[in-house]
């Protein structure tokens, strides 16, 4: 497992408990199979991306991506220059 799957099955899981849900209510809820969002909360690679979205959406979560890289010195310039 990717650690980004990992955090992302955590984030899922962590919400789901805060909203007083069982696994298998909010499958019911969300119109996901019950055994594939135990897949998600186990972080399983082979589940859709899109699954994982239509379980985050149902969570009040959205998901985003970021740049793991560094910016350059003329990406810094370009927004933090003398312009």
């Amino acid at each position: 497992m990717t650690d980004a799957v990992i955090t992302l099955a955590q984030a899922l899981r962590e919400r789901r408990k805060a909203l007083g849900l069982t696994q298998a209510a909010f499958a019911r809820r969300a119109g996901i199979p019950e055994r594939t969002y135990l897949r998600i909360e186990a972080g399983d690679q082979n589940v859709k991306i899109g699954t994982y979205a239509q379980a985050a959406q149902e969570l009040g979560l959205a998901l985003t991506l970021a740049s793991h890289t560094r910016p350059t010195l003329d990406q810094l310039d370009d927004l933090y220059g003398d312009s």
